[in-house]
Parts: C-alpha cells; structure tokens; sequence
C-alpha cells in the first residue's frame, strides 16, 4: 500500500491533476523524539506513478541539504529532520521541475506530500506556503502542540503548568504539591518531562520537574493518553519539550519579564471568633523580574550552529505566617524570600555530514532560596533567624543522529539531570521548639532555631538510549532501549538532633506535657529502569493505519546498604491503535487506542522504607526548660501517661522480606481511547472524544499487624509479639494476600523466622480504586495571519478509594508511602469522588492580529468544583484512632469520602496585549500581560479536619464526646489573585 497516499490526493481536490502539487501535513505524531518527518509519492499530472524521481530538501535556516530517490512505486521519505522550514523539489528527465516552498516540519511531526510532475510542455507550477492538514489520519496519540506562535500571541504562565492546562483533561492540583498539573484523572506525581529528550522529572517523589530557562523553549508537546511504546514510567500524561537552535543567521536579543508588586492584589486573610488571623495575606509582598541575552547563529556556515541563552533573575516575597494568642501577646512570624541566581541553556548542533547530526544541549536551573524568619511577640520582635535551601543543578545531554540507508536510521543518547536538595542555616546545632495551642490549633515557634528540618542531599539521574527506525514497505517501525540509574543521596534530621513540642491548654497558659520527638534518616539509595520496546505504525489500508507496539519494563530499588530491596520485571505493555479515514480524503478521522503504563516505584519509598530511618516520639510532664533561650525542655518531670511512646521506625535496614510483598505486582494503569475528529473547512475542525483509565494495580504501604497476629494464631496456635499495630509496614498491593519473611514473636518465641503469606481475607483492605472517565468536545482555528481560537468542553469523573501516587486529602508527598492505605480502618468510607475530580471545564484560548503591529490574546477557564470530605477519628478501629482526624467519619459518624459536596467552580480570564515597533538596527516589541482580569477569589481549598483531636474523648464503642475542629469548613486557599507581566524585547 505505498501508494495510499495517491488514491488520497487524488480524493482531496479535482484540481489535484491541473495542479504541480497537492499536498497533505499532518499534526505531529506524538513521536519520542525532537525531530520532524517527510513523506510522499512522486506521480504524474495523468496519476501514474513515477520511480526514479530525485527529490531533494533543504533547510532554509541551517543549509541542510538532503536528497533521495523515488522508489519503483514513487514513494520517498526524509526521516529524522531538524524541525523548521523547508524547500522541496522533484526532478526527473522529461519532467519539469517541481517546488515547493516554506513546508514546516515540526517537532515529531510528519508531513505526507505528493509530488506532481507535469511533462516538459507544461508550464511549470510553484507553489509557496505549507498548508497543514488539521486532521492527522495516521495518529491514535491525544494531546496538543504548543509553539511559539502561541506563546507570543495568547496569555499563558511560563512554566510546563501553564502549558499543559491549555491541553484538554487537565486540571491544576492541589497547592500542597506547589504549581503541577493532573493530567487525565492521575495525581500531580505520575507525569514525565522531557527536554530535548532527557528526562528532568523529579524522580523521588514524581512530583514536577527540574525548571529550565523558559526562554529557550520553542515548542511542546503535552501528550495526555494514547501515547506510543517510546514513551514509559508515566500513568498521567508526558509534557516534550523541545529547545531552540542557531541557524545561518545571525541572531541577538534581550528581553526583560516584570511583576511587580504594586500591580498584585492579595488574596483574602482569615480571623479566628478571638480576632486573631488564622491566615495573614495582609504583609504579602512579591516582586519577580527575569532577564534573558541571548545569541544564535553559525560557527561554520550550513554546519556548527549555536543557541546561548543567560538569565539573570530576582524573585522576592514577603510573607506573614498565622497567628495566636499568647499570654504575652499576639504571637507570628514573618517570612522574607529571596531568590536571585541566574539560570542560563544552551544548544549546539553540528550537521556533521548530510545525515549524521550531533546535537549537544545543556542548562542549569541552580538556585538557593533564603529565607529570613522574625518571630514577634505582640510588637516585640527576636532576631532574624536566616535559612537557605539549595535546588536544581546543571543539565546536560547529547544526541548522535545517523541516517544509515534509506531505510534504516539510528540515534544514541546520553543525559545527565541533576538536582540539589539541601537545606541548612547557622542555627543548625538549635534544636526546634513548637508550641501547640489546644483552644485555637495554632503552633507557634520557640527556641532558636531556622530550619525544623536540616539536610544535605542531592539527585541524579544518568540516562542511556538508542532509538532505531526502519521502514519497510508499508510499516514504519521505531524501536529502542533506554536505561536510567538514578542515585538520591539524602541526611535529614531535625534541627539540633531534636524536635520538642509544648502541648498548651485552653487555657492558653498551661502546659499540658511536651512531646520529644527523634528524627533521622538517610544514606545513598540507587535505583535503576529499563526498557526496551518496538513500534509499528502499518499502512494496512489506503484507510486505515494500525498503530502497534510493546514495551518491556524493568524496575529495580535498592536500599541504604545497596542491596535490592524490590525488583519488578518483564512487565509488559502493549500499545494498539487503529486510525480510519473516514471520507478517504484526509479531512476526517475515527481512531481507537488502548495502551498499559507501568509507574516506576519513586526513590522517596528507598528512603523512608528502606533507609536507617529513626522516628520515635516520647511523652513527659512539664519540669520547667533551660535558661539559655533555647527552650529546651527539662525531661524530669516522669513520663506523662495519657500517650504511650510512638515508635514508627527504630533506625535500622529492615530486611527486604519483611518490608516487602514478595508476591508484589507492579503498579500499571489502563487506558482506552476512542474520538472522531472531523475538518468543517480549511480552517476549522472539530473533535469530540471519549476516554476511560483505571489504575488497575497500586503500591502503597499497609500496616499488617492485626492481619498478621490473626493469621499466626488461627495457623499456628501462637501469637505475633511484634505486631504492636504499628511494626509491620509492608510494601504490597493493597487487597491482596501479602507474603513477608520474618520473625513474629522474636528470637525467644516458638514461631520460625519464616516466610509468611497472610489472606487478604485476614488483612481485611480493600483493593485499590482510581478509576476516570471522561468526554472532550474540541472546536479549533488554526491560524490565518490574522487570529486563531482553540475551545474545548470536557465532561470527566475521578472516582476510587485511592488518588495515586500522592495524597491531596492531606498534602502528603510521600510517594507510595501515603498514610492512605496505613490501617484497614482509614478506608473505612473511602469510596467516592476523588480529589482531582472536575466534573465540568471549558477552555477558550486565541489571539487576534488587530494590525500588523498590535496583537491581543485571551485565555479562559472555568472549572467545577472539587469534592469536599469530612475527616475525624475512627470510634472503633484503635489503629486507625492513633492517626487522629484521618479517617471517614465526622463525630462518630461515617462520612464517605466526597460526600460534603464539592466546592464552588472557578473562572478566569486573562488577557495580553503586544506592540511591534520597528527601528533601524533592531526590532522592539512591548507587551502586557494581565493575569485573572477581573481578580475573581472564589475559595479553591477547605479546611477538612471536622473532629478536633485534642478535645475528642470516647469509648471503645465509639460513644462519647466529639467536638468540631473550629477551622472546619474554613477556606485555607483561595485564586491566585490578578497580578500583571509587563515585558519588552529587543531582537537585532
């Protein structure tokens, strides 16, 4: 079927014969790579295939000249291209030449084009402009392109956040995790980000990435399902992202980006019924400036190109934290940020012959944040206590690209991401002090100290691939291994070695005990994925393009002593699609996917489940502190006997068998895609789509302790002395029966050390639930040269007992070790509509050309509210009590997960407007970008704690007295306010 693309060309128009060309581009294809793809047929105007027609490319930036030879049934391609504009023509004896200017060849993007020669006699036709087909009738992969036409002409923040929200499917997470997207019904943690084809995701929690100088990006892909065999280690979606590159040209500029403070609104503050603030916004103050030079061009004409980009930048933000009442006057702190080191990139691409290119890109996003802390009291305030905290690092991967045959092309990579995570202070030797105001929940600092956590620790990820493309007849056929050997090296502690807690009554005055808390952890941890997978995409009919691949995965974890602690291999995923013409013109589509996505196991669970971790909490009364304005609590006063020693982790490598599931699976994610996608002229198409995902399989940790002692004793007539209800935390899949070797009564017992395999029947969790579905209605308008318009409506459901790999209930980043999943009784009405749940958006984003100078640009959302829950203490489970106010019930009573209603839906509206003025020497353009135009501040986030854990009293049958926290129900987060971008460029 080499010749499909004649059948259709010839469907397209009537004037396909009259005419030198007709041509057909398609959106891109989703590949794993930064480059781009020509494809076509050389015919006659009669539609006779043509062999041995000489068609030749070149780049009209860098001078990259390529030329092949039409095979016997006129088929021809150009692989593995340099993104950017292209000249083509077709040459054969007895034929004029035919051309075709300014064909645009994106990142992972084919273009599928005929060449229509006509005979000697006939006056020879140019045609000039790329006419893209908005219908792409080979991809079954979702998702959309963003370049920088886009990025110059429609309001959107400059980070991956802000491009991926412009995507269908997507949602903003919650502000716990910081700014990160979730991406078809998946947590914030389960997405991957790629730069030039490295991998930059945070690799210990999944929770965003490394932050490379926006300014260099020039186009991304934000993939959200369907994605191909490539692409791995990801159940949410995949943001490309592609940077830019020097060319024949000689190229400068500077630009400056400003937000100042005076043009930022604030968001709301909170008062306490005592008048206090619970939340402070009044002192915010944040000034953000960003200044990119940069220079692109050649060292050596048509060979060795550069992109060098330097990026001095200053982001300032000044905060108040809550407050309370002391005896002795209101008590807060205020915060002063500072972050002001420069980032800079760059790129070189040397085109060694015709078809061998060598692409070098490196960036650092290194950066210390320093934070000032002033503690007052009533007006009176202590020193400043300073603190810093170290992050990103230096970036850097090359890639050799090597086009073999005609058929046969290969490419290698090596990559190095890196990331700082340290945080420290002079005051490190102080150990931190809290106090805990029963009456209002407020804790407030003491003591002397600036961190209450202090570590040294960095992340680095070191990344081999080699990529192969094979074209044989009718399938076009991409396979590769990749390998990642990840190393996180962590050394936490509290500060001073010490965390002391003053519990204070309702008084106000009274200490009621002090909690000694003893915290560390630490060691180097590596972890290693593989994969290796093949591609297909067939060309079974002039219709109909099947999409096939498979991928093999392999994860291996090991723990502070280098020893594998946890290895999953051979999993495989399968990748299918079918993709079918409807009208046989190229205009219109229906497709169908299904692909499996395995989620490697984040290096945050080597740390904290397989590390010499020490955390133990000890109880005392009262017996007064030191004189030496460290606050340190004398621990003479006898033990304080309301709570019992809390010992989670006694500083030892626990054994593998006993901390993980020997029978474990890996955690994998379904995902069936189907749409029909349609064009209503040449400048409008439309797409509506259907999307179902089920994580079928989860990790988590699980506490087996009552399990584990009901199943010795009914087995083997003997009790577990070790289950205290909190020893045994197990990494399994949660539901299934758990097999563990260890020894449950300790060397003096009568049960062996042996291996264990305790029924799920005895364990008594649920398995895990995440299920999404979801329905896009797309409407789009490519642009014309004078505006563009993109809306799409999505109807979706996120419903299960299990967010995924994080937790937004309570904020925890504990990847895979979330407190979800601790005991049987915290999921106890943990059934219902999950945190990411939108059940209605719409999105609406354009530009519009006013004059040749003047361009205007919008972006609108507005979104359904999120479900609300009500959490408290567990009246029976006495496991899940000792966790407080995590459970589904609210004074006693069940409570099921969502069942609080949802909160209010948000709208926004931004708007930008930019300047182009002319000069001499330079072009200048002035812009503006105004962000939540109308400063709406709905309430995005509710405090959820409904039972208040330090009045709450009740018996084991769960009567008793319950009071109600007095922050439940209170709005803790609010939309970002309206605040303005006001930038200027210099291009010479």
């Amino acid at each position: 079927m080499k010749n499909s693309n004649l059948k259709r060309s010839f469907k397209q128009s009537i004037t396909a014969v009259a005419v030198a060309m007709s041509l057909s581009a398609a959106m891109p294809a989703m590949a794993n790579n930064t480059t781009g793809y020509i494809t076509g047929s050389s015919i006659s105007q009669g539609g006779q295939v043509l062999g041995s027609v000489t068609i030749k490319i070149v780049n009209k930036e860098t001078g990259l000249t390529r030329s092949v030879v039409s095979d016997s049934e006129g088929s021809f391609r150009f692989p593995l291209l340099p993104p950017g504009m292209y000249d083509i023509t077709a040459m054969k004896d007895g034929f004029q030449i035919t051309a075709q200017k300014d064909v645009k060849v994106g990142m992972g993007g084919k273009v599928s084009l005929n060449m229509t020669l006509a005979a000697d006699d006939i006056e020879r036709i140019e045609v000039t402009g790329s006419a893209i087909a908005m219908v792409d009738i080979t991809s079954s992969s979702t998702g959309i392109v963003v370049d920088t036409l886009t990025l110059d002409r429609v309001p959107v923040a400059r980070d991956f956040t802000g491009v991926a929200l412009l995507a269908p499917g997507t949602t903003k997470g919650d502000s716990a995790f910081g700014n990160n997207p979730s991406i078809g019904g998946a947590s914030v943690a389960e997405n991957a980000y790629y730069v030039n084809g490295l991998n930059i995701t945070n690799f210990r929690t999944g929770v965003g990435s490394s932050q490379p100088p926006f300014e260099m990006y020039d186009t991304f892909e934000v993939k959200t399902g369907g994605y191909s065999a490539e692409f791995g280690r990801a159940t949410g979606g995949v943001i490309n992202a592609k940077t830019k590159s020097g060319s024949n040209e000689f190229k400068a500029g500077v630009n400056v980006y400003y937000e100042p403070d005076a043009l930022r609104e604030d968001k709301q503050s909170q008062k306490r019924d005592d008048g206090t603030l619970r939340i402070d916004n009044t002192g915010d103050e944040n000034d953000f400036y960003e200044v990119n030079l940069w220079a692109s061009g050649a060292i050596i004409e048509d060979t060795l190109f550069y992109y060098a980009l330097y990026s001095p930048r200053s982001d300032e933000f000044e905060y108040n934290g809550g407050q309370a009442s002391t005896p002795d006057g209101i008590a807060q702190s205020l915060y002063s940020e500072k972050d002001d080191d420069s980032f800079w990139g760059a790129k070189v691409d040397w085109y060694i012959t015709e078809n061998n290119i060598l692409e070098i890109s490196a960036f650092s996003d290194q950066s210390t944040t320093t934070t000032l802390r002033t503690d007052y009291i009533g007006s009176t305030g202590a020193e400043p206590k300073e603190s810093f905290e170290d992050n990103g690092g230096l970036n850097y991967t090359a890639k050799l690209t090597s086009i073999i045959t005609d058929d046969f092309s290969v490419s290698v990579q090596y990559g190095i991401n890196e990331t700082d995570r340290t945080a420290g202070s002079v005051l490190d030797a102080n150990p931190a002090i809290y106090r805990n105001f029963t009456r209002t929940g407020a804790f407030v600092p003491g003591g002397n100290f600036a961190n209450f956590s202090i570590g040294e620790g960095d992340d680095q990820r070191q990344v081999v691939r080699i990529d192969a493309d094979w074209y044989l007849g009718d399938h076009e056929i991409r396979f590769g291994v990749d390998k990642e050997s990840l190393t996180a090296n962590q050394q936490t502690i509290n500060s001073g070695g010490a965390y002391y807690l003053y519990v204070i009554g309702e008084d106000d005055t009274t200490i009621d005990y002090v909690r000694h808390r003893t915290y560390s952890s630490g060691g180097s941890f590596e972890s290693e994925n593989f994969a290796y997978y093949i591609q297909d995409q067939w060309q079974a009919t002039d219709d109909l393009v099947i999409n096939a691949g498979i991928r093999n995965d392999s994860f291996e974890n090991k723990n502070g002593i280098g020893e594998s602690f946890i290895k999953l291999e051979n999993q495989w995923a399968l990748r299918l699609g079918a993709v079918y013409d409807v009208m046989g013109d190229g205009e219109s589509k229906i497709w169908a996917s299904y692909g499996r996505y395995y989620l490697p196991i984040a290096a945050n669970t080597n740390i904290r489940l397989a590390g010499a971790e020490t955390y133990v909490q000890d109880y005392y009364n009262y017996d007064g502190m030191s004189s030496d304005g460290l606050e340190v609590p004398n621990l003479t006063g006898g033990t304080y006997t309301g709570r019992p020693q809390d010992v989670f982790s006694n500083g030892d490598v626990p054994e593998a068998g006993a901390i993980v599931d020997s029978s474990i699976d890996p955690m994998y994610s379904d995902e069936f895609i189907a749409g029909y996608q349609f064009q209503l002229n040449d400048e409008w198409s439309m797409a509506v789509q259907g999307t179902y995902r089920e994580l079928a399989t989860t990790i988590e940790d699980v506490a087996i302790d009552f399990g584990f002692n009901e199943y010795v004793n009914r087995e083997f007539g003997s009790a577990c002395t070790e289950c205290t209800g909190f020893h045994y935390y197990v990494l399994t899949n949660p539901g299934t029966d758990i097999t563990v070797t260890t020894d449950p009564d300790g060397d003096a017992g009568p049960l062996a050390n042996q291996e264990y395999t305790i029924p799920a029947s005895d364990l008594n969790y649920p398995e895990a639930i995440r299920k999404y579905a979801a329905v896009d209605v797309t409407v789009n308008k490519e642009w014309d040269g004078k505006w563009m318009l993109t809306g799409t409506y999505t109807w979706s459901h996120s419903w299960g007992n299990n967010e995924g790999l994080v937790r937004s209930d309570n904020g925890q980043d504990d990847a895979g070790l979330t407190t979800n999943f601790d005991q049987p009784g915290l999921l106890d009405g943990g059934d219902g509509n999950l945190p990411n749940d939108r059940r209605h958006s719409v999105k609406v984003f354009g530009s519009y050309q006013v004059t040749d100078d003047l361009n205007i640009g919008a972006n609108f959302s507005w979104q359904a509210g999120k479900p609300r829950s009500a959490f408290g203490i567990h009246p029976t489970d006495i496991f899940a009590q000792a966790y407080g106010s995590e459970s589904f019930y609210k004074g006693g009573q069940l409570a099921k997960r969502g069942s609080e209603g949802t909160t209010n839906s948000l709208w926004n509206l931004d708007l930008t407007a930019s300047y182009d003025i002319e000069f001499e020497d330079f072009d200048l353009n002035l812009r503006a970008d105004v962000f939540n135009v109308f400063n709406n501040d709905t309430a995005s986030e509710f405090d959820e704690i409904y039972d208040d854990e330090s009045r709450t009293d009740f018996n084991e049958d769960g009567s008793g007295n319950y009071f109600v926290s007095p922050t439940y129900g209170l709005a803790q987060n609010w939309q970002t306010p309206r605040y303005v971008r006001l930038s200027a460029s210099i291009r010479f």
